[in-house]
């Protein structure tokens, strides 16, 4: 899918969100926190205008920037959807997403769209509606079924009576992928991007939320970018990884003690050397520009303990910007934060040792050095 019809939309701003889920607003050229003169706190997603200029819910109110726009019902801000906004850069409308009454429901300042899709009788409320886009007459849902955690990707036209009518779906084991979905945009050109995450201990959706990490294990830490056809017919996959590789301990314990014996994990994680051409775990789009797209990824690699030389092994997390250049397809890093200047995730894995970053094999080895 060549995207040589895309409008031109400029992200001004990539709103970054770390792990205890505090917003940063950062200049996508200088790659530094701008100065806004108003902050985003802890508020449900962003999203930025044609203008530059940012929407945010925050004390039951929508505000561009720090003007309140618009006053949210106290019975629909406690039915926002997990990520209630989103902006539509063709007709400049945003859009909040929430569920009332189990169905999915869609307004703005102007319009409502009750819609008869609905989460299946018996799940959690916020648990089936994840992710919407919308583009003119266009909406898309992605929709987790109670006992079938794999998500659907759901494609309505919506008509002048704000009612929605599903055209097409597909699944993420029909694309090939597997894991979450934690992001969803429509492009300029109508190409619908999605984002996709595997990530955790003998799970793709845990996340590396201090799960213990075994010898013989399987851990994944892999992503794509899936661009979808307007109407879901077609589809391509970018930056994933497939097939998963072994990560060996070197040499052997001769130790005695209670202490486990690591062998070898099994890694669906990309090798180093292929860092810049596969994800680690991407979670948002965090800007879009004419000719390519940003993304938040994080997730981590691992190395096993060195018996010969005296060394514990570790996780190394990673928390990135990866550019993909809608021309060619290519990916890249754009930045790799420090995790003292931004932490995407709080990734925890107990290997045995005193931090959820050592993989333990004895107390009186060094940590492993140099970089993974």
């Amino acid at each position: 899918m060549i995207l040589e019809g895309q409008t031109a939309y400029y992200s001004k701003y990539m709103i970054l969100t770390d792990y205890d889920n505090k917003k940063h607003i950062y200049d996508y050229k200088t790659l530094q926190e701008a100065s806004t003169g108003f902050t985003l706190g802890d508020s449900y997603n962003a999203v930025e205008d044609n203008n530059g200029q940012i929407y945010h819910i925050k004390d039951s109110n929508l505000y561009k920037d720090n003007e309140s726009v618009l006053s949210i019902d106290t019975s629909d801000t406690s039915n926002l959807i997990k990520n209630p906004l989103y902006y539509d850069t063709i007709t400049n409308t945003y859009w909040i997403g929430l569920e009332r009454s189990i169905n999915f429901y869609l307004k703005n300042s102007d319009n409502s769209y009750d819609t008869t899709f609905h989460r299946t009788i018996g799940a959690a409320k916020g648990e089936s509606f994840l992710n919407f886009a919308i583009k003119e007459n266009k909406a898309y849902l992605v929709y987790i079924e109670k006992d079938d955690p794999i998500a659907n990707i759901i494609y309505f036209t919506k008509d002048e009576n704000v009612s929605l009518t599903e055209q097409n779906r597909i699944q993420l084991s029909t694309i090939g992928v597997s894991g979450e979905v934690t992001d969803m945009a429509v492009l300029g050109d109508g190409t619908v991007a999605v984002l996709v995450r595997s990530v955790g201990v003998d799970s793709e959706t845990e996340g590396f939320n201090n799960m213990s990490l075994s010898d013989k294990g399987t851990v994944y830490s892999r992503g794509a970018l899936v661009l979808l056809s307007s109407d879901l017919s077609t589809y391509e996959v970018y930056g994933w990884k497939d097939s998963s590789r072994t990560i060996s301990a070197t040499g052997k314990d001769t130790q005695t003690g209670t202490l486990t014996e690591w062998t070898s994990i099994e890694a669906y994680i990309p090798e180093y050397e292929e860092r810049n051409s596969y994800f680690y775990g991407p979670l948002k789009i965090v800007a879009i520009r004419p000719k390519e797209i940003v993304i938040a990824d994080c997730g981590a690699n691992f190395v096993l303990p060195d018996y010969d030389g005296k060394k514990n092994g570790k996780m190394y997390a990673h928390n990135r910007l990866m550019t993909v250049d809608l021309r060619n397809f290519a990916i890249s890093c754009k930045k790799e934060f420090s995790e003292s200047e931004l932490k995407f995730k709080n990734l925890m894995v107990n290997g045995g040792g005193t931090d959820s970053y050592t993989i333990k094999a004895s107390s009186s080895y060094n940590a492993y050095e140099g970089e993974k």
